[in-house]
């Protein structure tokens, strides 16, 4: 699956800031991976389980949220947690020569159930 990574709207800032705000904190209180119906179907995902991503970097586990709303060969991670729920635990540390920012909008990982 492709990865990719992306702000909440209650996580406006770098999470980092936000986290600290209790009424922003208290409304996404945890890492969510969207995830659509059809690729959940197909791992035995359900919405509000949990999955474990990987790949060779590494791997999480984050709640599943299902959304229609994204392609069923991508998985969406906010990258506004720490440590554990690092969505940068899974992309890479590679960077561009010329402006020397990271690639860590997207990976390829891979998902399961966590029993």
């Amino acid at each position: 699956l492709t990865l990719i990574t992306g702000r909440l709207l209650e996580h406006y800032q770098s999470g980092a800031q936000t986290r600290r705000v209790p009424e922003l904190a208290a409304a996404r209180p945890e890492l969510v991976a969207q995830v659509h119906p059809v690729t959940a179907k197909d791992r035995g995902l359900a919405d509000g389980a949990q999955v474990r991503l990987w790949n060779g970097r590494g791997s999480l586990v984050a709640r599943v949220g299902l959304s229609t709303d994204i392609r069923p060969d991508t998985v969406f991670l906010p990258f506004h947690y720490a440590d554990g729920a690092s969505a940068n635990l899974l992309t890479s540390d590679a960077l561009d020569p010329v402006s020397s920012m990271p690639e860590f909008k997207n990976a390829v990982v891979r998902a399961s159930r966590v029993v």
